[in-house]
């Protein structure tokens, strides 16, 4: 018996070698494919029967006369609190050249100071169809599901445009995702990307205050000294800058491209437009109020419906105001929680998926199967500098122009994204996997991706606070003079006056 064990043993290493070995092949093709396919729908000019000239479109508030109609879109911004970018973030969906929409701004609390730049660009815009919602809807434990539920409700146009607050609109992206809206298409999603913000934060610090944009979400007043954000932690704001840019334009930009190539669910709600009668269909946005990762199954439901998903030719522009190592390290934790709850057998592939684990588990069956004879260190250093180099030609596809970094600073991003992708992952893992923290509160995840709110009594405060305005689901007003009458009511409102500070009345 036991001269059988030995070889049967020995049977499995080379099983466990060619798996390995097959996998890694595979692999390859994922970075190929991704690549070809990021070159052959990112950026693509349009056809001449559907470019931008043809648009009914405005610009400076003029129309332009042509023949080419798209359908009118509703566009759904949840906001919480300000960043330095916010106003300019927000501000680019009021200078898009699409013929029809309308831009509806969602606050939870009258008192954020978001709901103060969301009135100044009502003030002025004003050709534009803009509206603030104040209070949101109490739909389920989703934050951004309950902020936008009022709004989503009131939308007057058959497509929905829910974006974050965080990513930046150029002026032809909506008309390029309404391009790719085929009949057979309910939801068409952008895949997550970042804004050039490091040559903007390092010119700012040059340019006088006087002559900054002066928008509230800039320039603060605080304890009565003008703190201008740009001018913190620029070291480390390049350095982070640098990092997302090669993490969204690497490694999620691979997976994300090759899923939507084959048809596999990849769905990042960043941005993405949806077909409301789909969403409807499924119970309306309601309906997914119980997940944190509500995009996945948006995109899981309308596709078990006989519908299809797909990616804009425009990437989403992240465009943060603020750079924070340990925030960003803890979004990629989130990610992963949320994954694993939806996903299990990411457990499994997404390791597998990182470089230098892939590339040990390779060099260690290509040493195998060829009896020693193959060096398993050079293989391991080959194997490593062909993926950085891969990886430089897709990011290099992503952005479509020059890069604003050097190539030694890539070198220094991609080495700490790779390696602490798998320290990530496993902390992520280890590190109480079922509970995620999400803007101020923590939520539990279970089996299937549902969530609920976690430590419902550490939270109370801030519950209550949101509970207070939760069944004001509609339209309101602010302004942020204290004097102003109760009876005061107005579409575009008053700036604030200068000061230290503001306090709020509702009109409902």
């Amino acid at each position: 018996m036991q001269l059988l064990l030995t070889p049967m043993f020995a049977d499995y290493d080379i099983l466990l070698a060619c798996g390995l070995l097959i996998f890694w092949c595979g692999y390859w093709l994922v970075h190929l494919s991704a690549i070809c396919y990021g070159k052959y729908k990112l950026y693509r000019k349009p056809k001449p029967e559907l470019s931008t000239p043809s648009l009914v479109c405005l610009e400076h508030g003029v129309p332009k006369n042509n023949n080419k109609q798209y359908p009118g879109v509703s566009i759904l911004k949840p906001l919480v609190g300000v960043d330095p970018n916010l106003f300019v973030n927000l501000s680019s969906y009021f200078q898009m050249e699409y013929p029809m929409y309308e831009v509806l701004i969602c606050v939870v609390d009258p008192n954020d100071p978001a709901a103060m730049v969301a009135n100044r660009l009502l003030d002025m815009y004003p050709s534009v169809d803009a509206r603030l919602f104040l209070g949101g809807s109490q739909v389920g434990v989703n934050p951004k599901i309950n902020n936008v539920h009022a709004a989503y409700q009131a939308a007057k146009y058959s497509l929905i445009l829910i974006s974050d607050s965080s990513i930046k609109m150029k002026k032809d992206t909506l008309c390029d995702m309404v391009d790719n809206m085929a009949e057979d298409v309910a939801i068409v999603h952008q895949v997550p990307f970042t804004c050039d913000r490091i040559d903007n934060s390092s010119e700012s610090m040059n340019v006088p205050l006087s002559d900054v944009t002066t928008d509230p979400s800039l320039v603060l007043p605080i304890n009565g000294k003008v703190q201008h954000h740009n001018r913190t932690r620029k070291q480390q704001r390049r350095f982070v800058a640098t990092l997302e840019k090669v993490f969204f334009g690497t490694a999620h930009a691979r997976v994300y491209l090759m899923a939507d190539l084959v048809g596999a669910i990849c769905h990042t709600g960043m941005s993405t437009l949806l077909r409301k009668q789909a969403m409807d269909d499924c119970g309306g946005l309601q309906a997914f109020a119980a997940y944190l990762a509500e995009d996945y199954f948006m995109a899981k439901w309308v596709v078990a419906r006989g519908w299809r998903t797909t990616i804009s030719g425009r990437p989403a522009l992240q465009n943060n105001g603020g750079s924070d190592l340990g925030k960003f390290h803890d979004r990629l934790r989130r990610w992963v929680k949320l994954r694993i709850a939806m996903v299990p057998h990411t457990i499994v592939l997404e390791p597998l998926s990182e470089c230098l684990i892939l590339g040990a588990c390779a060099a260690w069956a290509a040493h195998t199967l060829s009896g020693g004879s193959i060096d398993p260190y050079a293989f391991y250093m080959v194997h490593v500098l062909v993926w950085f180099l891969l990886d430089w030609i897709l990011l290099n596809v992503m952005q479509n122009g020059p890069l604003p970094f050097t190539k030694f600073e890539y070198l220094v991003a991609w080495l700490y994204r790779e390696f602490m992708g798998p320290y990530l992952f496993l902390t992520a893992l280890l590190w109480r996997p079922s509970v995620v923290t999400w803007t101020t509160r923590q939520y539990r995840l279970r089996w299937g991706g549902i969530s609920e709110i976690y430590n419902q009594q550490s939270t109370s405060s801030s519950s209550e606070a949101i509970t207070a305005t939760v069944p004001i689901a509609t339209t309101t007003s602010v302004t942020y003079d204290t004097t102003v009458p109760n009876n005061y009511c107005s579409t575009h409102q008053q700036q604030p006056p200068s000061g230290t500070g503001f306090t709020s009345k509702i009109k409902v």
